[in-house]
């Protein structure tokens, strides 16, 4: 069962940024809900508070975090093209492809390459 939160938590908060996130990269729920395997009425859910649980969850999760870092580099639209694009430190796959399978280290290590300049 989804845990509900309040507006002033720490876990709403989450899922808040989770959700923003995904319309960083996706620019709509519908369109995160399809790539995380849930429906767009659970993601609207977790934009009021509610806990995505399964694998749907852990997905969102890891994007958010990657989202988060990349924030840090690049702007907004930037990020969406890196997540959408083949990435050389992910043997040439997309990131949201290998998010998808539920590799967030592989991604993150791509992203800390990003950061510090280096070529794969």
């Amino acid at each position: 069962m989804a845990r509900r939160y309040t507006r002033g938590g720490r876990p709403f908060a989450f899922a808040q940024a989770s959700v923003d996130a995904g319309e960083v990269v996706f620019g709509s729920r519908t369109a995160l809900a399809e790539w995380a395997g849930s429906h767009r009425s659970q993601i609207t859910r977790a934009a009021k508070g509610q806990e995505i649980g399964g694998e749907a969850g852990w997905r969102v999760a890891g994007l958010a975090a990657v989202v988060t870092a990349l924030l840090g580099i690049y702007e907004a639209d930037a990020v969406a093209g890196w997540m959408h694009g083949a990435n050389p430190h992910l043997r040439d796959r997309r990131p949201l492809d290998v998010l998808a399978e539920g590799d967030v280290a592989a991604v993150m290590a791509a992203v800390q390459a990003a950061r510090t300049g280096a070529y794969a």
